[in-house]
């Protein structure tokens, strides 16, 4: 059978080859296939096609084969190159072939190599696609792989090394035993399993199955939080919407990590979270995410994702999970970002409605301070609006901002942090603006549970530099206020405990001015003026006839009692400087400063003109 060769028959246009009819076609016919392959099924699904094909048609002429005599298994492997010859896939010269057989004579292993001319894939390959990054002859390696696999009844594994496809000079392929290739023909032989294409659809079709259920998921939690928000419900109440929904513990915390609401978790197991976290927090410095972020502690995973508003960190929202659990997915990813943005959303609505409330709140302190509500009880019926008792005693509280600046906009901000800071206090506080001032009634029951108002001002002074250290903040508090129609007198009390009082005193309690406070706030403002034009004439005439760099040079000397050192120090003048200042004053009052008599009259002179307003140090 060596000499042996397959003959093409035709007949009343039936072309036969060893009895069974074949085709004649075109191999661009099968370049398309290919391309039709690639674009409806992808690059993969289209090699394992045709690599299945290839060796269906590789094992049907070896059955062919097989059917005749042959004088040895080399014989009829010598058949398959001039099948491939006849049907025009490709010319075949066999470069190396060893077969090891068993005593018996049956194949053990096969190791053949050899070089493929004219291969029509390689050059349907170039034509349609140019040159690829891997060989392309799928549709030859699967022939030659279930031709001699048939022959020798056991599985051989062809692999080509070398393609034109890929810019090689020739296309060259090897074959062995499945055995000898050691593992590295596994992803080829993948190749060849039918059920493959099952296999996925079967896998693809469960992870549908699973996305519509998460999808499912999602629909219903975005129900649910609608409905929360729609319903006016809080952050706790969606939280435990979340829990029943996921079953998993959910946290809340604000922008310094400290707990708002939870749900699903127990206080020892919040404990310990709490201090792992603590823990992997001062590890990490600034640990401020601003995105969702996963992470793990001695005890817990972490999912976090921040809670913005208005375009500023207000919090975080965390999903926990222990560490055997399955690790967060993609869906629980998608579900906390959802509930951030829900959480968002009616943190911005609870802020509208809150500061809506306390601007009226602040309109309310604004007519009380302009007397433009008169009657004691129509004050005391509006308080009531507030669940203010406006019978109870108070405090005026007013707040200055030194330097430059816009100090509408800077009080706007102090009142906006200051009823923040004191949101979750009971009822007692009214915060406004009056003649530049961020102005505070605080009754004396809140103010008594800090220990007394001054301990009250502290912690709020505290808060306000947190928040902005940028800005150097003063308070005066005026003395404890008994009945509503005085509430103008304790607002002077307070704006005169800052214009006189220390400088150097962040806060000033004008029952701490002393007598000098008191008859200074208790003076007629147009006498003062009168009085101040008396004995301070030349260097201060009126408001607009005055030598203010003379008047705060003598105003400095007298508050540090005559000593040069800190009065040059505090004007930042020399000392040849303030001398000459101090004596054009004296020569043009005609006055000793150094005289202590001189002196007080003085100090209280020009404090009173500064608490009548008609001078600003």
């Amino acid at each position: 059978m060596t000499d042996r060769q397959p003959a093409l028959q035709e007949k009343n246009g039936v072309i036969e080859l060893e009895g069974e009819r074949i085709l004649l076609t075109s191999a661009a016919v099968f370049g398309t296939l290919r391309k039709d392959l690639i674009e409806n099924l992808g690059t993969e699904r289209m090699k394992g096609f045709l690599l299945r094909y290839g060796w269906n048609l590789g094992a049907t002429d070896a059955a062919k084969v097989l059917a005749e005599p042959h004088d040895s298994i080399e014989d009829a492997l010598r058949q398959g190159p001039h099948y491939h010859m006849l049907k025009g896939y490709t010319s075949t010269k066999t470069t190396e072939l060893e077969i090891v057989k068993t005593d018996g004579g049956a194949v053990e292993s096969v190791t053949v190599s050899g070089i493929w001319c004219h291969s029509y894939e390689a050059e349907e390959s170039l034509r349609l696609f140019g040159l690829e990054s891997e060989p392309v002859c799928h549709t030859l390696i699967g022939y030659a792989s279930g031709f001699y696999s048939t022959i020798c009844n056991q599985t051989i594994i062809f692999k080509e090394v070398a393609c034109r496809g890929i810019g090689d000079s020739e296309c060259r392929y090897i074959g062995k035993s499945l055995e000898q290739w050691g593992g590295e023909a596994d992803a080829e032989q993948r190749y060849y399993e039918n059920d493959a294409i099952i296999h996925e659809l079967e896998q693809t079709y469960e992870q549908l199955r699973e996305e519509r259920d998460h999808l499912a998921k999602v629909a219903l939690i975005h129900t649910k939080l609608a409905e929360e928000v729609i319903d006016g419900n809080d952050l706790e109440s969606i939280t435990k919407v979340i829990v029943d929904i996921i079953k998993k513990p959910i946290l809340i915390e604000d922008i310094h990590f400290h707990r708002i609401t939870s749900a699903g978790i127990s206080e020892s197991d919040h404990r310990q979270m709490r201090e792992e976290f603590q823990k992997y927090v001062q590890e990490r410095q600034s640990f401020r995410p601003k995105q969702t972020v996963q992470f793990q502690t001695e005890g817990f995973i972490r999912l976090m994702a921040p809670i913005y508003l208005q375009k500023k960190i207000y919090g975080y929202c965390s999903f926990l999970y222990g560490l055997d659990e399955e690790s967060p997915s993609d869906i629980d990813r998608m579900i906390l970002e959802r509930t951030v943005t829900v959480c968002s959303l009616l943190l911005l609505n609870e802020k509208v409605n809150f500061e809506a409330e306390e601007r009226v709140k602040g309109h309310f302190l604004d007519q009380i301070l302009n007397g433009e509500i008169s009657s004691i009880e129509e004050i005391r019926k509006r308080g009531s609006h507030f669940q203010l008792d406006l019978q109870k005693p108070y405090y005026i509280i007013a707040l200055e901002q030194q330097g430059a600046g816009e100090k509408l906009f800077l009080n706007e901000q102090i009142v906006e942090e200051t009823v923040h800071f004191f949101k979750n206090r009971k009822p007692g506080l009214l915060a406004g603006q009056q003649k530049g001032y961020a102005v505070l009634l605080v009754q004396t029951d809140l103010a008594e549970e800090d220990q007394g108002i001054l301990s009250f001002c502290r912690k709020l002074l505290e808060h306000l530099r947190k928040k902005d250290p940028r800005q150097s903040l003063r308070i005066g508090v005026s003395t404890e206020g008994i009945s509503m129609d005085d509430v103008r007198g304790r607002f002077d009390e307070a704006v005169t405990a800052l214009k006189i009082g220390n400088r150097e005193q962040s806060i000033v309690a004008f029952e701490n001015l002393g007598v000098i406070g008191m008859l200074i706030h208790s003076l007629d403002h147009s006498a003062v003026e009168q009085k101040g034009r008396q004995l301070l004439s030349p260097i201060y005439e009126s408001d607009e006839e005055k030598d203010e760099e003379l008047l705060r040079t003598m105003y400095v000397f007298l508050l540090n009692g005559g000593n040069l050192e800190k009065t040059m120090r505090e004007l930042a003048l020399s000392m040849s400087g303030l001398r000459y200042r101090i004596e054009k004053v004296e020569t043009l009052l005609g006055r000793n400063l150094r005289d202590p008599e001189t002196g007080y009259e003085m100090m209280f002179l020009i404090k009173a003109l500064i608490v009548a307003g008609k001078l600003t140090f």
